[in-house]
C-alpha cells in the first residue's frame, strides 16, 4: 500500500493519509490515546452496486446520496501502513471514552473536508465481543449515535449514571439493523 498524500491535523490531533486499496480511494486517520496508536480507516463508496455488494443496505425510504458513502474500519495502528485484522479492540477503564471520542473527531473531520452523504460499518453484535463488559459494544454505540437514551445505573450502588450524550453533530444521524449477528450502523447527512 502506498500513501499518496499525509498531513496533520491540528484542529483534530489526527494524521491523515490517503492511500488507494482495491480501486477505491482510503483515508487513514492516526491518533494515540494512553500507550496505544489506533487508526481509523474511512474507503469511499461512491457506487451504489459496491455499497450493496458489500451488505450494507440503505435505511428504508432514504436513496443513496448523490456524493457517495464512506465505509469506516478502525484497529490499533502497529506503524506499518499495513491495514490490521480489524479484530475487537479491547480498552481498559476510561480510555475507551477517549478512544470512541477520537474516532467521532476524525469521522468529524472527513465530513467536513469530503462531503460524503454519510458513513457506514459493521460491528459484531452480541457473544465473545461482549465478554467482560459492563455494556456491551452494541449498546455503546447506539448510545454515542444518540439512538439510544434510557437512564443507567451503576451495577454496584445502583445509582443513576449521567446519560451519555450523542457524539454526532446536529446534521448528522444514524440509523441501525442487525443482519445474522451483525449491527449495521448508517450515519447520514
Amino acid at each position: 500500500m502506498r500513501i499518496e498524500e499525509e498531513e496533520y491535523l491540528d484542529d483534530y490531533r489526527l494524521r491523515r493519509k490517503k492511500f488507494i486499496y482495491d480501486r477505491r480511494v482510503h483515508h487513514s486517520y492516526v491518533f494515540s490515546a494512553g500507550h496505544q496508536f489506533y487508526t481509523v480507516i474511512v474507503g469511499s463508496l461512491v457506487d451504489e452496486d459496491i455499497f450493496t455488494r458489500i451488505g450494507y443496505e440503505m435505511p428504508n425510504g432514504i436513496p443513496f446520496p448523490g456524493n457517495g458513502m464512506a465505509e469506516v474500519y478502525f484497529d490499533v495502528f502497529d506503524g506499518t501502513d499495513i491495514s490490521g485484522d480489524f479484530r475487537l479492540v479491547q480498552f481498559a477503564g476510561l480510555g475507551s471514552a477517549i478512544v470512541l471520542q477520537t474516532v467521532s473527531l476524525a469521522l468529524i473531520s472527513h465530513f467536513e473536508t469530503f462531503n460524503v452523504g454519510g458513513f457506514v460499518f459493521q460491528a459484531t453484535a452480541g457473544g465473545v465481543v461482549d465478554r467482560g463488559r459492563s455494556i456491551s459494544l452494541e449498546e455503546t454505540y447506539d448510545y454515542i449515535f444518540g439512538l439510544k437514551n434510557e437512564p443507567r445505573y451503576n451495577q454496584h450502588t445502583g445509582l443513576p449514571k449521567k446519560i451519555p450524550r450523542s457524539l454526532l453533530p446536529e446534521e448528522l444521524r444514524a440509523y441501525k439493523h442487525v443482519v445474522e449477528g451483525r449491527a449495521c450502523y448508517a450515519i447520514l447527512s
